[in-house]
């Protein structure tokens, strides 16, 4: 593994049926999603976006694989308790086919972890508690591979784009992508032992350093994450691979756009509001590839750039493109987040909650030093 011991993607998005009737399948989560500070906030809304399609692929017929996904978030998640997906079948085709999931939580937490994050299960028992209200819902459509009848296209890759900054380095050389890609946290984490911070579960994400083309212009603002997953995920399970796009897709987006803006230090509060995924390519070409690299180890690192197009009323847009090793655009993404500026220091509620939750783990000490 790259750094620590981390779940693999496969580990992270288990899931345990609690209903199997056709039409009405219910599944329930396994592993506690991620929280930057230890499990004390909310959770990564990657986690529960990426695996209510993995519940609603559960559902499908073979060779069906996810091309849309529109999802909603309604209220936070909590890492102390599973996700319950309720998956309803909207239309069934032979080309396509369409399925809404429903994501509630159970109303009281989960009996106290015994064991570390990564090595924590949820019991099936926890699932059928009386759930809360639902927290997360999405409509995510499916489809076959076809025979290309016009050529397709696509702009000129990240790779090509980006030659200058991304030269010939490994994606593995780069710094691993922060809990919270703040100014705040990156001072912070600097004085913690890695070993002592929350570890990214499923992927290893790294942040390109994008410093010598960003500048005080938002819409010229720009990031670059490299991934992959922890762990071998099998060719025959695309959706899996899939999954493991939509779960990179989210990871610190909202937080571009308060550093595009300046105000990086300042976040009052930030949420997703809304999170949609469009996968242009065949099977093949989302699936990632078990090259070996000259570290001995396996999987290619795929591309997300992203920018931010517009913000106003005390919200922003993320706009990403995704890109394979081999420069194909495997997928573009659109996410609406609530994002405000903190006009006063007690009020910059991203900062507090994570101080809160590292003293709560005892990692972070009195009233925390930044």
């Amino acid at each position: 593994m790259a750094w620590n011991t981390p779940m693999t993607f496969i580990d992270l998005m288990s899931l345990e049926a609690l209903n199997s009737e056709p039409g009405d399948e219910k599944f329930m989560s396994v592993k506690p999603s991620f929280c930057p500070d230890g499990g004390f906030g909310s959770a990564f809304g990657g986690h529960v976006y990426a695996q209510a399609v993995w519940a609603a692929a559960q559902t499908v017929g073979e060779g069906m694989v996810v091309h849309n996904v529109h999802g909603f978030f309604t209220l936070p998640g909590l890492t102390d308790r599973p996700y319950v997906y309720e998956v309803t079948h909207l239309s069934e085709g032979k080309s396509y086919c369409t399925r809404n999931v429903y994501v509630r939580q159970p109303v009281a937490p989960s009996p106290p972890a015994r064991s570390s994050s990564s090595e924590r299960r949820f019991e099936i028992e926890e699932g059928k508690k009386v759930l809360g209200k639902i927290c997360f819902s999405c409509i995510c459509s499916f489809k076959r591979d076809e025979k290309e009848t016009f050529q397709g296209h696509q702009g000129v890759s990240a790779q090509e784009r980006w030659k200058e900054i991304l030269g010939k380095r490994d994606g593995g050389s780069w710094d691993i992508a922060p809990g919270v890609d703040a100014p705040w946290y990156t001072r912070q984490a600097s004085n913690t032992p890695l070993s002592q911070l929350p570890v990214f579960p499923g992927l290893d994400i790294r942040k390109v350093d994008m410093t010598a083309h960003n500048t005080s212009d938002p819409l010229n603002y720009r990031t670059l994450s490299l991934y992959r997953p922890f762990g071998t995920l099998p060719v025959s399970q695309p959706n899996l691979h899939a999954c493991a796009h939509l779960y990179a897709s989210d990871k610190n987006s909202l937080f571009l756009v308060s550093n595009a803006l300046g105000f990086g230090d300042h976040v009052g509060t930030m949420g997703s509001l809304s999170h949609s995924v469009v996968f242009h390519v065949r099977i093949e070409e989302l699936l990632f590839q078990e090259e070996r690299t000259k570290g001995g180890e396996k999987g290619e690192w795929c591309i997300q750039e992203a920018s931010t197009s517009r913000s106003g009323q005390g919200r922003g847009m993320h706009e990403s493109k995704i890109w394979n090793s081999r420069g194909v655009h495997v997928a573009s993404t659109w996410q609406e987040g609530l994002v405000r500026k903190a006009d006063r220091i007690e009020n910059e509620k991203q900062r507090l909650l994570w101080e809160e939750g590292m003293r709560r783990g005892g990692i972070l000490g009195g009233k925390g030093k930044l």
